[in-house]
């Protein structure tokens, strides 16, 4: 095809072996140690959340793609590795998304795997395949994505109709693959500006349209209630995020990794694979969102990864690198990834306490039980429980008795539409829920609960307060309870 722009020296992609029988080791080998150590630590606190919601097809905090999963995996077991099979799925499919780059680009079998090893054993992509939320499926829709287009900007333009498709369906898990799509848009009006003139391109931004509609016109009838919870988090962690953002990108793609990737990133524009070339724009637009927007600090993960995979086939790696120092780098780096990700080591002092200062997902899988049954012994007959924080009403909800379950009730994003307690004594937990104490009679402070030596910051010393006598009817009060925050 005219418009397809190979750079000099690339070849066909090989078609010898498939690429599921190329992947199929690093794919299983990563499976099997997420299986392995799924149930070693506890539910991450937004996986109780997830459990805790009732199906529906919107939530005021997130689309339903997850919750709906989530709810799927407990009819099946309330184990845990159960619950997290989704995101073992998705990771074990990004280890062969990872071996399609290289593929794309004309190198052979043994650098697809290498690509596919790379990505399934370090640090990003295992945190997401440990424990199921929405960046789970989020990592695997971006580099999707990404690789559609790729090949579509090597001269096949049909498959910007099957990235539509993907970006349309990711917006059902999670709306951040819109500033994914702005960034290609921007980047190829930059690099490759033919393929927008195509007919595919703009089917594709149709079907987008169509199957992201729903979620995105539930969000915009309902006053953009997402954009308080981003606001909320760019409030609490903003200036953090900012200073963290470059160091916390080292880390998710891999220290060792990091000149691999940029040779991903700059190698088409240094003679390279000239359809590659709008990547390193797609990156530092999505760097430039997440400076301005900080809320997490894993935004741009999904655009880098795919950098990654690319800078493998770069002649500049391989002779900076002999093949048997590559696979020693990433045999390291695997090691060392899941030491930081993986709960390999018990949950005891004081190797969990380091792990969770590099990881912090590590700290929100700990306490959980204890921390429920605390709440559970705070409430006295006869009263309802008011959390602030949806995660502990959530562990409330996974690990209490049918009775504490029915006396539960949260303010916190989507847990708020289930309504209002209906006791007129109520103990009230967190500093959100005690700051209506205005509301009530009388209140009197109980005990904290108690937690363990590493737990979030938000859980230690929660306020707790037993109130009585609410001075309006719940319907007129519980709109003072709902809190909009991650």
């Amino acid at each position: 095809m005219a418009h397809a722009v190979r750079g000099a020296g690339s070849t066909a992609v090989p078609t010898a072996l498939s690429p599921v029988r190329i992947a199929v080791v690093p794919m299983l080998a990563v499976a099997v140690v997420l299986l392995l150590t799924a149930g070693r630590y506890g539910p991450h606190w937004d996986e109780l959340y997830f459990r805790a919601l009732p199906l529906d097809w919107w939530y005021v905090d997130q689309p339903p793609l997850t919750v709906w999963l989530t709810w799927l995996a407990a009819r099946v077991s309330d184990d845990l590795w159960v619950q997290r099979l989704p995101a073992i799925a998705a990771a074990a499919a990004g280890a062969l998304v990872a071996s399609l780059f290289p593929r794309a680009l004309g190198a052979g079998p043994w650098t697809q795997r290498l690509a596919a090893w790379a990505h399934a054993f370090t640090v990003y992509p295992l945190l997401m395949g440990h424990i199921f939320t929405t960046s789970a499926v989020d990592l695997l829709a971006w580099e999707l994505t990404l690789l559609l287009v790729l090949r579509a900007a090597q001269g096949r333009p049909r498959l910007l109709i099957w990235a539509g498709v993907v970006a349309g369906a990711a917006c059902w898990n999670k709306l951040l693959v819109v500033v994914l799509l702005a960034a290609v848009f921007v980047s190829l009006c930059m690099t490759c500006r033919w393929l927008l003139g195509r007919a595919e391109t703009w089917i594709g931004a149709g079907l987008f349209l169509v199957i992201a509609a729903p979620q995105l016109w539930a969000q915009l009838s309902h006053g953009m209630p997402m954009s308080q919870v981003s606001a909320g988090l760019v409030e609490q962690h903003g200036t953090t995020v900012r200073l963290l953002l470059l160091p916390a990108l080292v880390l998710f793609v891999g220290p060792p990794f990091v000149r691999v990737a940029l040779d991903g990133l700059l190698d088409p524009w240094r003679g390279g694979e000239r359809a590659a070339r709008f990547l390193l724009p797609t990156v530092l637009l999505v760097v430039a969102f997440t400076l301005v927007s900080p809320s997490q600090p894993h935004y741009p993960a999904g655009a880098l990864l795919p950098a990654l995979s690319l800078g493998w086939t770069s002649p500049r790696v391989r002779r900076r690198w002999s093949r048997p120092r590559r696979c020693t780098v990433v045999a390291a780096n695997a090691a060392v990834a899941c030491l930081i990700c993986l709960p390999v080591l018990p949950a005891t002092q004081p190797w969990v306490g380091v792990q969770a200062t590099v990881n912090p997902t590590a700290r929100d899988q700990l306490g959980w039980p204890a921390l429920a049954g605390e709440v559970s012994r705070a409430r006295g007959a006869g009263e309802d429980v008011v959390v602030d924080s949806y995660a502990l009403a959530g562990a409330v909800d996974r690990y209490g008795s049918a009775a504490d379950r029915e006396a539960l009730h949260s303010g916190h994003n989507g847990l708020w539409e289930l309504g209002p307690p209906r006791s007129q004594r109520v103990v009230l937990v967190g500093d959100h829920a005690t700051a209506q104490r205005d509301a009530f009679a009388t209140c009197t402070p109980g005990p904290s609960p108690r937690t363990g030596p590493v737990v979030h910051p938000d859980l230690v010393d929660v306020p707790v307060l037993h109130c009585e006598g609410p001075e309006a009817d719940w319907q007129t009060l519980w709109p003072r309870f709902r809190r909009l925050s991650g």
